[in-house]
């Protein structure tokens, strides 16, 4: 097994070491993004079942 590998160079970088503690700040705005992505399809979902059950409604003469 080679020890002078570029992986084993790579995990001693402070470099790397200073881009992971970065993710890993950015973490709760990924979050919050991701949260407010699923808010806004959930509503879209429902806003879309909404014309539809209402369209079918109409259609059928029920309102």
């Amino acid at each position: 097994m080679a020890t002078n590998s570029s992986a084993n160079k790579t995990l001693a970088d402070p470099q790397v070491k200073d881009q992971s503690e970065k993710a890993n700040q950015s973490e709760p705005q990924s979050f919050r993004y991701r949260l407010i992505w699923f808010v806004g399809l959930w509503l879209g979902g429902v806003f879309a079942l909404g014309v539809v059950g209402y369209t079918i409604r109409a259609w059928l003469g029920l309102s």
